[in-house]
């Protein structure tokens, strides 16, 4: 082979590393030149193909047919590298038209992306690197089949399909993702330092959901990471299983979004401890922190965990459920676990015990316990107490199963250390509400209570099905309203002096006066055209003007203006339409928001005009909602320029444009069944309990251990407890001067008497028949013409 062909040879070498490297040739400059020595080396090879014809012309002499065939050899040697050299240069240049051909199909936007593209390949070029050779995945390699330029992404059809290296594909890939996440990022944490060492948090909600295991934290201890410190790249994340903070070791609490991690090192933690982590990634072995680490002062972080056995759902005679126990945050949080799938904890807490409840309490299991169990198990066995009503004597205990009687030792040892802690600290007990029974447990109309309201501080309005009831809860006195039946929602309307009722089979709205709830007879106003509704609400417009209320069914919602003189009227201005069925409804001020699947709106009610969405499309950080439709619990207007969206997964802070306000979010412990508000406190209802969070710190304060327990009504401070003996429960709010509910004293009970009001139509519900009421109790025999009775039994603290 000549010498004027080894430089190509070595040319294209470099323009293959440069290919590699870059992406594409550099400058247009450069792609001239390597054109002109193109044309240089074609004609090179053209003036050897004229040599070796006339050598072969000159060689067919008789006196050199030796030499001839022995220079034919060589020849032909030669030939055959000329072709491989000639097929190489084709290619080569081949590749070269395709280049230029691309560059024009290109906008001529293509050379400011060019620019950024280099510039952003030169600062990711040193870390990519050692990520390819340390990761061979983790990164989806672009398909080899797929179009693009020499270095370039496919910004248009015209652009002709080349094949790169499988290096470069990923370069690419690799730099697409890096581009889509910076563009997508909202929500930055503290600055601190150069604007390049900014740690960023970027919401996740379009990639699959992760669960941490032990795999993945084998694969990231593997990778020989540089010895380069970076930063973190965090994602918020949906953990489907128990996962604690690195920076915190808390637990983070929640069904989707509970935390952040770092894609490079998997370093998991809170949302709000995303400033506070480590600044280098991966972060150094002195600086983590262990499994097991509790901060004394601010009454965070695990104490202790490991798996137990609890007692099935049916009890503990019907057997054991393995659960995962973590002592963490100065609380007994117990998970389920699955063993018949993958023996994996669930993310939903089954029972959360606060160990700041004044009563409560560690011990092992002894036989006077009369806990069912084998005498083996008992030797493994204690027990966890906590109040669960307000009576000292009314508690609850929690059989728990170790797997030894060390593991038993030991729980019983951490949990009475920590309950000792919060003792000598002083620590206060944080509960807002008081549980106290509104009402004797043994009056069959409970049974079926469907909805209730309180009145004033004596009476309370209970619906069932067999019609609405007026009980005195200082008197015990029970009177009917009406002769309506199967009433599902109460409604009392202050403003206009009215009641309004959803009843019947067919769902329809009576409104009546409120001098109906003292016995009288007053008739009733029926809206005709609200058949089959599911909800409503009421309010005032125009300054408190006008009376108002909204009626939904399925998807339509009725407005109404409401007029009262000597009979009750209505006038119709103004029918919504919804995008799905309406799951919430309430009035604030001016306006009527609606809850529906993924989404909120507000209607102007006295005044035209289109409704303002209550989660803005334009915000990303609130995409994830609509992508995965949840349904819409309630809605609470925090002020006039904030409110509290609350999901079935997830509760999300927004301003008035529908823009989130704070970065916090609202987390579950179970799944929620019902949302109620009565300022500050928002009661979640879930399965085994009800939490407690306050709106304005998001503070989770108060955990009631009440299994299936229903609201009411709309402030949820009545509840029915559906167990063997069911209870209608009135939530005290402690930290309120007054009180909704007056409850007599013990020794005033048997001092009771009424009056019966003047034209009072109501017959008595009476509990028990007359005859035993009265010799069991003394109580007076109810007057059955006047439609009145008395009894002297009254409410009693649970």
């Amino acid at each position: 082979m000549s010498k004027e062909r080894t430089p190509l040879f070595c040319r294209m070498k470099d323009y293959r590393l440069l290919q590699n490297a870059s992406g594409s040739i550099g400058d247009e400059k450069d792609v001239q030149g390597l054109t002109l020595e193109i044309t240089k080396e074609v004609e090179s090879f053209r003036n050897s193909s004229l040599v070796t014809g006339a050598r072969v012309s000159v060689s067919h002499s008789p006196g050199r047919l030796t030499e001839w065939k022995k220079e034919q050899n060589a020849l032909g040697a030669m030939e055959r590298f000329d072709k491989r050299d000639a097929s190489a240069m084709l290619t080569w240049e081949s590749a070269l038209d395709r280049e230029q051909t691309s560059r024009q199909a290109l906008p001529e936007a293509a050379a400011v992306a060019l620019a950024c593209k280099m510039k952003a390949k030169e600062k990711y070029q040193s870390d990519l690197w050692l990520e390819i050779e340390h990761l061979n995945k983790g990164i989806v390699q672009q398909d080899s089949s797929s179009p693009s330029s020499a270095g370039f992404s496919t910004t248009s059809n015209a652009v002709v399909p080349c094949e790169t290296d499988a290096i470069e594909n990923m370069f690419e890939q690799n730099l697409k993702i890096k581009f889509y996440i910076s563009s997508r990022s909202t929500s930055p944490s503290s600055p601190s330092g150069d604007e390049a060492d900014l740690v960023k948090v970027i919401d996740s909600a379009h990639l699959p959901v992760h669960t941490p295991t032990i795999k993945r934290k084998e694969y990231h201890s593997r990778i020989p990471f540089p010895t380069k410190n970076k930063t973190h790249q965090f994602f918020l994340m949906s953990f489907t299983a128990p996962t604690k903070c690195h920076q915190c070791t808390s637990l983070m609490v929640g069904l989707i979004r509970q935390g952040c991690v770092c894609d490079a090192c998997g370093f998991s933690c809170h949302t709000t401890c995303v400033e506070k982590a480590p600044r280098a990634c991966p972060v150094p072995f002195q600086q983590k922190k262990g499994a097991l680490c509790l901060d004394l002062q601010k009454g965070m972080g695990t104490a202790y965990e490991g798996h137990v056995w609890i007692p099935k759902k049916t009890g503990v005679e019907k057997g054991w459920q393995r659960a995962l126990a973590i002592a963490c945050d100065f609380k007994l949080f117990l998970y389920d676990v699955d063993e018949e799938k993958d023996s994996k904890p669930n993310v939903v807490v089954s029972q959360s015990i606060d160990m700041r409840d004044r009563a409560f309490s560690v011990s092992p299991v002894w036989s006077s316990d009369f806990i069912p169990g084998k005498k083996k198990e008992m030797l493994r066995m204690f027990k966890v107490t906590a109040s669960q009503l307000s009576a000292p004597s009314n508690r609850y205990s929690i059989p728990i199963l170790a797997d030894s009687e060390n593991e038993r030792s030991e729980w019983v040892r951490v949990l009475s250390e920590l309950h000792e802690i919060l003792r000598k600290r002083h620590s206060g007990d944080r509960s807002v509400y008081m549980l106290k029974e509104a009402c004797d447990s043994s009056l069959p109309l409970i049974k079926t209570t469907q909805t209730a309201t309180i009145i004033d501080h004596k009476r309370i309005a209970l619906g069932n099905e067999e019609g609405l009831f007026i009980v005195h809860v200082t008197i015990d006195e029970i009177i009917r309203v009406g002769d309506m039946k199967h009433i599902h929602q109460i409604e009392l309307i202050p403003h206009g002096q009215m009641v309004a009722v959803i009843s019947g089979r067919r769902h329809h709205v009576q409104l009546f006066p409120m001098s109906a709830l003292d016995g009288r007879k007053t008739d009733v106003h029926k809206l005709v055209e609200t058949k089959g509704c599911q909800t409503m609400t009421s309010g005032t417009v125009c300054q408190g003007a006008h009376t108002c209320l909204c009626v939904a069914r399925k998807s339509h919602v009725f407005c109404y203006e409401l007029f009262q003189s000597k009979k009750i009227s209505h006038r119709k201005f103004k029918e919504l339409q919804t995008p799905t069925n309406v799951q919430w409804m309430a009035i604030f001020g001016e306006q009527l928001c609606i809850g529906f699947q993924s989404g909120f709106l507000r209607y102007p009610l006295k005044r035209e005009g289109i409704p303002y969405r209550m989660l803005h499309s334009h915000d990303p950080t609130l995409s994830f909602i609509a992508r995965q439709p949840v349904d819409a619990l309630c809605a609470i207007e925090i002020s006039s320029i904030e409110y509290l969206l609350c999901f079935k997964s997830i509760g999300i802070y927004t301003d008035s444009r529908g823009l989130r306000s704070r970065p916090a979010e609202l987390m579950w412990p179970a799944t929620p069944t019902y949302c109620r508000y009565n300022a500050p406190y928002l009661s979640v209802y879930s399965e085994n309990a009800v939490d407690i969070f306050d709106v304005n710190s998001t503070e989770w304060i108060q955990t009631v251990p009440l299994k299936k327990v229903r609201p009411l009504n709309s402030e949820g401070s009545l509840n029915i407890l559906h167990l063997e003996t069911i209870r209608l429960i009135y939530f005290k709010n402690k930290m309120t001067n007054g009180d909704e509910l007056v409850f007599p004293e013990s020794d005033d009970r048997q001092k009771q008497a009424s009056v019966p009001p003047p034209r009072q139509q109501a017959a008595l519900f009476l509990p028990r028949s007359q005859g035993e009421r009265a010799a069991a109790e003394g109580a007076v025999t109810p007057d059955l013409s006047q439609g009145t009775g008395r009894t002297t039994r009254g409410p009693r603290d649970i």
